[in-house]
This record gives structure tokens, C-alpha cells and sequence, in this order.
């Protein structure tokens, strides 16, 4: 079974995931960003190098159009993957 990292990797994934002031959020997202029909009309490219932080994941937010993360600890589970 792939971990939901791969998942985001490959196309679009549909998640749970808690917040940090303890509501649950289901969250559809992607990290396929050399696929336009991945990341959507709205994607806005980083701006500089990031300093991955172990234990969190990033990844574009396709709802809200903007960059968004989470931890792995807070991960729930994967609803749905839309591979491309």
C-alpha cells in the first residue's frame, strides 16, 4: 500500500486529515505538478527552495487553490485517487 506522500505524487488524492484544533478535514490535493490537469487553471508555482520538514507534507490544495499541510500524524486516511 502506498503511503498518501506517493499518492500526491501521482494524481489527485482525496484525504482526511485533523486539524490541529481537533475537526477533521477532508482535503483534495496533489503534488503532480508537472501534469496541468493536476494542479488546475490556479496553480501558483514556489516562489523559492523549501526546507522539507520531517513529518510534514505539502502539497496544492485544489479547493482552495492555494499551497497547503499537514502533518503525517494527522493524517486519517485516503477517500478517493484520481491517478494521472
Amino acid at each position: 500500500m502506498s503511503t498518501i506522500k506517493e499518492q500526491l505524487e501521482k494524481g489527485i488524492v482525496t484525504f482526511t486529515f485533523a486539524k490541529k484544533d481537533g475537526s477533521v478535514r477532508t482535503a483534495k490535493g496533489t503534488r503532480c505538478f508537472d501534469n496541468p490537469l493536476a494542479v488546475g487553471e490556479d496553480y501558483v508555482p514556489p516562489k523559492g527552495v523549501g526546507v522539507p520538514k520531517d513529518g510534514v507534507i505539502t502539497y496544492w490544495d485544489l479547493d482552495k487553490s492555494a499551497w497547503r499541510c499537514f502533518t503525517e500524524s494527522s493524517y486519517i486516511e485516503t477517500i478517493k485517487v484520481e491517478e494521472l
